[in-house]
């Protein structure tokens, strides 16, 4: 089955495929005019609709941040760059708290 996706910001996703395509024009065929034709639909609520949102900020933010790497690379060429091993491992610590928050 094919899933359109595109419009997935709107709250719903509807579903096309040849399979159920053959079935609504067999329904519509047999049907005694009642109009009853329902094509398949998800509605997205809750964590789909935040993944959709955090999706579109990541998009819209650069991949890489030069005004945060460039003095990094200075230092490293000049020697200057220290690693600071408790920031490290509280940032990894922050990382996985966050991380465990999520899920």
């Amino acid at each position: 089955m094919v899933i359109d996706v595109r419009n997935v910001g709107s709250g719903k996703i509807s579903t096309n495929s040849t399979k159920s395509k053959k079935l609504k024009d067999n329904a519509v065929s047999n049907a005694d005019d009642s109009g009853d034709t329902a094509a398949d639909s998800v509605e997205l609520t809750g964590k789909a609709s935040q993944i959709q949102s955090l999706i579109k900020q990541m998009m819209s933010s650069p991949v890489v941040d030069n005004s945060r790497v460039e003095p990094v690379k200075e230092k490293v060429d000049q020697g200057r760059y220290e690693i600071e091993p408790e920031r490290v491992a509280n940032k990894m610590l922050d990382f996985e708290v966050g991380y465990s928050k999520v899920r």
